[in-house]
């Protein structure tokens, strides 16, 4: 599994974005997770502001998933995220754990 991280903003709310490749389901993922919450199972839960585990029906082996996405929910992730999340999938790539520095961050241009 790859996992690529960075740090954004949901509205006023710092969060961190998890997202990558699995290999072995040869799907994508996209964890958005609230900053500073507390270690509690029940904080931890609530803690997810979006968890693609609660989305199966849509098709999560297209990169477009994942970047419309982030887009409804307004939240901007650097461009090298998707496109190493691209590669990642497309080279059936695993064991990544990649930070993405929340300074090159824009607009997510259409796959």
């Amino acid at each position: 599994m790859s996992r690529h991280l960075t740090r954004s903003r949901h509205g006023d709310q710092p969060v961190l974005v998890v997202a990558g490749y699995d290999r072995p389901l040869h799907e994508l993922f996209l964890h958005v997770i609230r900053e500073g919450t507390k270690a509690s199972p029940r904080d931890a839960a609530e803690a997810f502001i979006y968890d693609s585990l609660d989305e199966p029906e849509k098709d999560w082996t297209d990169i477009n998933t994942l970047t419309e996405t982030l887009v409804r929910l307004s939240i901007k992730v650097p461009q090298s995220l998707i496109e190493q999340i691209y590669l990642d999938q497309t080279f059936n790539v695993g064991n990544r754990y990649v930070e993405h520095p929340a300074d090159e961050m824009g607009d997510i241009p259409p796959c």
